[in-house]
């Protein structure tokens, strides 16, 4: 299963999240030796804070990206959300959101009744 990480194209992925991680925290640490010098700002020192952040984050989806690789392997098919139909409305008005053709959603058919009674009043 994990063979899937190591073919040409993943290592390659591999290679750019570490050098991602190392850019990130070389920039981070040249803004943090920046914000102590005599020209440096506070400015400098938000930056100095950012950069790890950035690289965390870079983490973060290599390795959500590799699970999802490997349940798509194992077949597991990510649960997408239901369609949302718009109806089109005239200029000016606000859409009236419907759930899935086949689903029936009691609250979001009151709040739609309650949307046409403003309508009504507000045409009166």
């Amino acid at each position: 299963m994990l063979a899937r990480l190591l073919t040409p194209r993943w290592l390659v992925l591999h290679v750019l999240a570490v050098l991602w991680v190392v850019i990130c925290c070389a920039l981070g640490w040249w803004q943090w030796e920046r914000s102590q010098s005599a020209g440096g700002s506070w400015l400098n020192l938000g930056y100095a804070l950012q950069w790890p952040l950035f690289a965390l984050f870079g983490v973060y989806m290599w390795v959500r990206t590799a699970r999802m690789e490997l349940a798509e392997e194992r077949g597991e098919a990510p649960q997408e959300p239901a369609p949302v139909q718009v109806k089109p409305t005239s200029y000016g008005r606000r859409p009236v959101v419907t759930a899935a053709p086949d689903e029936a959603d009691p609250e979001l058919d009151e709040y739609n009744r309650y949307l046409r009674e403003l309508r009504d009043q507000e045409t009166r």
